[in-house]
C-alpha cells in the first residue's frame, strides 16, 4: 500500500509503534531510492521526530557502506604515522546530497566526519547523518563513532607501534596484519579472538566498540541469548564529576550507580540490572554480584554510570559489551573505558560477565543457588478449591490404585488441624476474616472465634497481615476491602496477636515510600501450626498449609460452582462479589476457582522459617513472643511416614520485608544494593526449559516479557511467558509434540470496564500476541500448515445456570445494572484465583505468585511457592512411559471439574487430540455462554473469547466482541494515568 504522505510503498515489518491507517506496525521504506554516497536504498524508520502522516518516529537509518569521501581519506591517514607520541590530525569531509521524494520535496543530507586524536586522548571516527523533510517539518540527525583502532581495523592499515584505544570489547591479545602481511601481537583492550585485518562484514559492524553521544548502544549482530548470566558489577575510577545541585558543598561529587540493559537496533530494550548508589565518590566501589536468567535477542550490553542529583539524573559515561561476545561461554572481565554523552573519555568500569547457555547446564528438579534447597522424604495433599465433595466428575477420575480418586477437602482438614494444634499457629496473609467459617455443615464457630479459643487454651497464635494503607480507623473497608482493620480490632484484648505489616521500602524517598506501601502487597498465604508425631506421644511436628487461598471471605467453593443456589445456605454469612455491586439477598456470588497443598516433613520448616524471617522484620518490637522451636519439644529430624515427595520451598521477598539469615546471604540477589529473592521466578523458568511434553498452567493473571512484545510499553519483563513460547518453538523446529494450556479468569477481579482492568488486560493482549507471532513465525519457517492454536492455546471458565437454580426469596436485582443482567442471562465468569503450574504430570508448583512483574519481580509483592514432585514418578524413573502419579491425577480431577467430565484423551496433554479436545469443549461453552438464553450447564471451561490467525495477529472474536454483560474491551486499553508498576 502507498504512504499517503510520500507515494512511496510500505513495509511492515519493524516492531515499534503502530499504523493508524492500518493497524500494524511499521517502518515506510522508499526502496527505489539510492543514496549517492552509499549507493545503498534510503530506509526511514525510528526513534527521534514524528511523521505528521502516521504519528510515529522517523530517522535516516545508517546505510550500508562507507562512502568514497571517507575512503578517500582513510587512504590519506594509511601513510600517516598515526600512533606517533605527541603527533594529532584532524580531518574533515562533506558530502551533500539531496534526494527528492516525489511530491514532497523532502530531502537528504549526509555528511561525514572523520576526526583523529593522538595526543593520549582516544581517536574516534564520527559519522552523521542529517534527514530533512520541508514538507512535515521533521528534522534528524543519527551519529555513530567508533574507535580509530577499529577503522584501521576495518581497512587493513598496520599499526606501527602500541597506542592508546577506546574500545568497548574485551581485553586480552589480538593480531594485526599490515599490507606485508606481517604479524604482530600487542595487548589492548580489545575484542578477545578478533583479527584486525580486512573482513567481509558489514561497516556498521564496527561501531560496537564505543557509544554514540546519546548513550544509545551501536548496531551490532543480533544474538539470542538463552541461559544465564553472571555478571559482577565491581568498581569504577577517574569518572567525571557532573554534580550540579545548587547546595552541594566543595567536598561534594557525583553519586554514581550504574544500570545495565539489553539493546535491539540502538535501543534500549529491558533492564537487567541497576546497583546500589555510592555517595560522593569518582572511584566507587561496589562489589556486587547479579544472577540473570536470559531469554533475549540481543545485540548489546549497554552499561550507563549514572550520578543521582538532587534533582535529576545526570549521566556520567557509557560503555558497550558486544551480545556476541558472550557466545563463547568463556568470562570475560576487566577495566572498559567510558565515554561521556559528548563522546569524550569519562573514566573506566571493572566488570566481570560470564554466560552460561540452556544447553550447558544440567537441570535436575532441584532448582540450585536458592535459598531453601530441595526437601527429601515429605509428603504433598493437593486440593482444587477450599471443599471438594467426593461426587462426579472428579471421582470419575481413576486414582493411583485404580480406584475411583477420592479429593481431599481443604478447609475441613484445616478446621481439623486448628483444633489439634497445642503449640503454635501461624498465620501469614494478604486477608483474614474473623467472622466466616471454615466448615458449612450445621452451625460452626468461626474462624476468629476458633483462634481466640486456641490462645486461651495456650497455643501461641500470631498473624502476620497485610495493612492495606487505605483502610483506617476511621474507613476500615479501605479500597481492596482487605478487613485488616477489622481484623485488628476483633482480637484487641485477646491473647491473638496481630501485626498489620505494610509493604515498606527502606531508605528511599518519601514518595517512592508512600508509592510502595500503597500499590504493593504481602501476599504470601500460609498457616503453619503443630500436629502429633505419630509413635511419638511426647513431641510434635510443624505442618503447613501454602496455595493461593486466604481465609477471607467468597472464597469457600466447591466444583459446581453456584451462583444463587447456595445463598440462602452455604454462604448466607459468606456473600462475596468482587466484580459488580450486590448482596446475598439478590446474587449472584462470585464463583472462586482456587488451589492449594499441605506441606507435612522437613519443607514445612522452611515455611516456618520464613514467617519467622519476616515476624523478625515486621514486628521487630514483638520478637519475643515466636514460640521457640527445640529437638526436645519438637522432632526437627521428622521424616513423613509417607515421604515419597521431595519439596521446595520458593519465594519473591526483599529486605524489608524478611531478616534474611547471614548463612545464606549468598543465595541472594541485589538491586540498588537491596537484597531479594525471586526464586519463583526462577522455578518457573527452570522447569519450563526442562519440561519435555507440556505445561498447564492456572493462573489469576498473564503477562510479562515486555522485551518480546511488539511495542514495549510496560516495564514487565519476567520471562515466563517468552521462556514457554521459547520451549514451543523449539519444539516446532525439532518435530516434538508438546503443548501449553493456559488457564486464566476471563478478565481481573472488578468492573472490566475501569482503567486498571482495562490495562492489565492490554498488558495480558500484548503477551498472548507476542506469544502467538513467534509460534506462527517457526511455522512458517519449517513449513508446516499447523495452527498457533495447536501448541498454546487460552482458556477460562464460566458459570452457565437456568431459572430453576433460583431459590425461593430472592430479592430482584435495581434495573439496568450488572447484577440484573446476570440474573436476566443466569451467567457469570468463575474467578480463576490459582497459582499453579504443573509440568510433564511429573512436577507442580502452587502458591501465591501470579504470573506478572508485581509476583515474579522480588521486590514489589511478596509471595510464596512450594515446588514438588513423587520421587516414584519422574521422567527418569518412567522412561518413554507417561508419567501418571500424584500430580497426574490431580490434573485429570481439575480438568474433569472444568469439563464436567473425565475424558480419556485427557491422559496425554502433548497429543494434539487433547489439544483439540480441550479447545472443542471450550468453544461450545463459550457458545453457550455468550447465547442470550439461559441453560444449566455443569462443563465451564471456555476457550479465551480471542480470535488467532494463522500468522500470529490477536483480534476479538466477532461473536464475542466484548464481554458479556458489559461494554468492556477484552483486549483492554492502556490507561493515561495509571503507572506501569501498578497494573503489571
Amino acid at each position: 500500500m502507498p504512504c499517503p504522505s510520500f507515494t512511496v510503498p510500505l513495509v511492515y515489518s519493524a516492531p515499534r509503534l503502530p499504523c493508524p491507517s492500518f493497524g500494524v506496525p511499521l517502518i515506510w521504506c522508499a526502496p527505489h531510492l539510492v543514496c549517492p554516497s552509499f549507493g545503498v536504498p534510503l530506509v526511514w524508520c525510528a526513534p527521534r521526530m514524528v511523521c505528521p502522516s502516521y504519528a510515529v518516529p522517523l530517522v535516516c537509518r545508517a546505510p550500508r557502506m562507507p562512502c568514497s569521501s571517507c575512503v578517500t581519506l582513510l587512504k590519506m591517514l594509511r601513510q600517516a604515522h598515526l600512533p606517533g607520541a605527541g603527533a594529532s590530525a584532524r580531518y574533515r569531509c562533506i558530502c551533500q546530497v539531496q534526494v527528492h521524494l516525489s511530491g514532497t520535496g523532502a530531502s537528504v543530507t549526509h555528511t561525514c566526519q572523520v576526526q583523529v586524536h593522538l595526543s593520549g586522548t582516544p581517536a574516534r571516527y564520527r559519522c552523521i547523518c542529517q534527514a530533512h523533510l520541508p514538507g512535515t517539518g521533521a528534522s534528524v540527525t543519527h551519529t555513530c563513532q567508533m574507535c580509530w583502532l577499529c577503522v584501521l581495523q576495518h581497512f587493513g592499515v598496520g599499526v606501527a607501534r602500541a597506542g592508546s584505544a577506546v574500545c568497548g570489547g574485551m581485553t586480552g591479545e589480538y593480531s594485526v596484519h599490515n599490507e606485508k602481511n606481517t604479524r604482530k601481537k600487542v595487548s589492548h583492550a580489545i575484542p578477545r579472538g578478533l583479527t584486525v585485518a580486512r573482513k567481509r562484514r558489514d561497516w556498521r559492524y564496527y561501531l560496537c566498540c564505543c557509544t554514540g553521544p546519546s548513550g544509545v548502544a551501536a548496531s551490532g549482530n543480533m544474538v539470542f541469548l538463552h541461559g544465564v548470566l553472571y555478571l559482577q558489577i565491581l568498581e569504577g575510577r577517574d569518572l567525571p564529576d557532573v554534580d550540579v545541585s545548587w547546595f552541594r558543598s566543595t567536598k561534594d561529587v557525583s553519586d554514581p550507580y550504574v544500570t545495565v540493559d539489553t539493546c535491539t537496533g540502538g535501543k534500549r530494550s529491558c533492564r537487567i540490572a541497576k546497583t546500589s548508589i555510592i555517595y560522593n565518590s569518582l572511584s566507587p566501589h561496589w562489589h556486587e554480584k547479579f544472577r540473570i536468567e536470559m531469554c533475549h535477542e540481543v545485540e548489546s550490553f549497554l552499561f550507563s554510570v549514572k550520578d543521582l542529583d538532587l534533582l535529576k539524573v545526570e549521566c556520567m559515561g557509557y560503555m558497550n559489551i558486544r551480545a556476541e561476545d558472550l557466545l563463547s561461554e568463556e568470562p570475560i572481565s576487566g577495566w572498559y573505558p567510558l565515554m561521556s554523552k559528548n563522546g569524550d573519555p569519562a573514566g573506566a568500569l571493572n566488570i566481570m560477565m560470564h554466560f552460561k547457555s540452556v544447553a550447558s547446564i544440567t537441570r535436575s528438579n532441584e532448582v540450585l543457588d536458592t535459598v531453601f534447597p530441595m526437601r527429601g522424604n515429605c509428603n504433598l495433599k493437593l486440593y482444587q478449591d477450599a471443599h471438594t465433595p467426593a461426587v462426579p466428575p472428579v471421582t470419575d477420575v481413576p486414582g493411583q490404585d485404580g480406584e475411583p480418586y477420592d479429593p481431599p477437602q481443604l478447609w475441613k482438614d484445616l478446621a481439623r488441624h486448628l483444633e489439634a494444634a497445642k503449640k503454635l499457629i501461624y498465620i501469614t496473609g494478604w486477608s483474614v476474616k474473623t467472622d466466616i467459617s471454615l466448615e458449612r455443615d450445621g452451625d460452626q464457630e468461626s474462624i476468629g472465634e476458633l483462634l481466640k479459643r486456641k490462645s486461651e487454651e495456650g497455643v501461641r497464635v500470631l498473624l502476620l497481615v497485610w495493612n492495606e494503607m487505605m483502610s483506617t480507623d476511621v474507613y476500615t473497608p479501605g479500597v481492596m476491602g482487605t478487613h485488616d482493620e477489622d481484623t485488628r480490632i476483633y482480637f484487641e484484648g485477646s491473647e491473638v496477636e496481630v501485626v498489620l505489616a505494610p509493604r515498606t521500602k527502606s531508605k528511599a524517598k518519601v514518595m517512592e515510600t508512600n508509592f510502595v506501601s500503597t500499590c504493593y502487597t504481602h501476599h504470601q498465604k500460609s498457616v503453619i501450626l503443630d500436629v502429633e508425631v505419630e509413635e511419638d506421644d511426647s513431641k510434635r511436628r510443624l505442618v503447613a498449609y501454602v496455595g493461593g487461598l486466604d481465609l477471607t471471605d467468597g472464597r469457600w467453593d466447591t466444583p459446581d460452582h453456584p451462583l444463587f443456589r447456595t445463598l440462602p445456605t452455604d454462604h448466607s454469612n459468606d456473600f462475596y462479589n468482587g466484580v459488580c455491586p450486590s448482596k446475598v439477598t439478590v446474587g449472584p456470588r462470585q464463583p472462586w476457582h482456587d488451589i492449594h497443598a499441605l506441606v507435612d516433613g522437613p519443607a514445612a520448616l522452611d515455611v516456618h522459617d520464613n514467617f519467622v524471617e519476616r515476624w523478625r522484620c515486621q514486628a521487630q518490637d514483638r520478637e519475643n513472643r515466636l514460640y521457640a522451636i527445640s529437638s526436645d519439644v519438637f522432632d526437627l529430624d521428622y521424616e513423613s511416614l509417607s515421604g515419597g515427595w521431595n519439596c521446595q520451598l520458593f519465594r519473591s521477598i526483599n529486605s524489608d520485608s524478611a531478616q534474611f539469615r547471614t548463612d545464606v546471604l549468598d543465595k541472594l540477589l541485589s538491586r540498588k544494593g537491596r537484597l531479594y529473592e525471586n526464586s519463583i521466578q526462577r522455578a518457573y523458568v527452570h522447569h519450563i526449559r526442562r519440561s519435555n511434553r507440556f505445561i498447564f498452567i492456572e493462573n489469576q493473571y498473564f503477562l510479562g516479557s515486555s522485551h518480546g512484545w511488539l511495542i514495549q510499553e510496560a516495564k514487565c519483563t519476567h520471562l515466563v511467558p517468552v521462556e514457554i513460547v521459547t520451549r514451543i518453538t523449539r519444539a516446532i523446529d525439532e518435530g516434538e509434540d508438546y503443548r501449553a494450556y493456559i488457564l486464566v479468569p476471563i478478565h481481573p477481579e472488578g468492573d472490566p470496564g475501569s482503567g486498571a482492568v482495562q490495562e492489565i488486560l492490554y498488558w495480558q493482549y500484548r503477551t498472548m500476541e507476542m506469544m502467538y507471532r513467534k509460534i506462527a513465525k517457526m511455522l512458517k519457517k519449517v513449513g508446516s500448515s499447523s495452527h498457533p492454536t495447536d501448541y498454546l492455546s487460552f482458556f477460562c471458565l464460566g458459570k452457565r445456570e437456568s431459572a430453576e437454580d433460583i431459590p425461593d426469596g430472592l430479592d430482584d436485582p435495581d434495573s439496568d445494572t450488572v447484577a440484573e443482567k446476570a440474573r436476566t442471562h443466569m451467567r457469570f465468569m468463575i474467578y480463576v484465583h490459582s497459582k499453579m503450574m504443573i509440568v510433564d504430570d511429573e512436577y507442580i508448583i502452587i502458591g501465591s505468585a501470579n504470573i506478572n512483574e508485581r509476583s515474579m519481580n522480588g521486590n514489589r509483592d511478596t509471595e510464596m511457592a512450594i515446588g514438588a514432585f513423587e520421587t516414584e514418578h519422574t521422567k527418569e524413573t518412567m522412561g518413554e512411559e507417561l508419567v501418571q502419579g500424584a500430580v497426574h491425577t490431580f490434573r485429570r480431577a481439575l480438568w474433569a471439574e472444568h469439563c464436567g467430565e473425565h475424558r480419556e484423551e485427557h491422559i496425554d496433554p502433548s497429543q494434539l487430540e487433547c489439544m483439540h479436545s480441550m479447545r472443542s469443549i471450550g468453544e461450545e461453552n463459550l457458545q453457550h455462554f455468550v447465547s442470550e438464553v439461559p441453560e444449566h450447564r455443569d462443563s465451564h471451561l471456555m476457550l479465551y473469547p480471542i480470535d488467532v490467525s494463522e500468522d500470529g495477529h490477536v483480534k476479538t472474536r466477532e461473536d464475542c466482541p466484548t464481554f458479556p454483560d458489559t461494554p468492556a474491551s477484552i483486549l483492554g486499553a492502556k490507561s493515561s494515568f495509571l503507572p506501569n508498576s501498578l497494573t503489571t
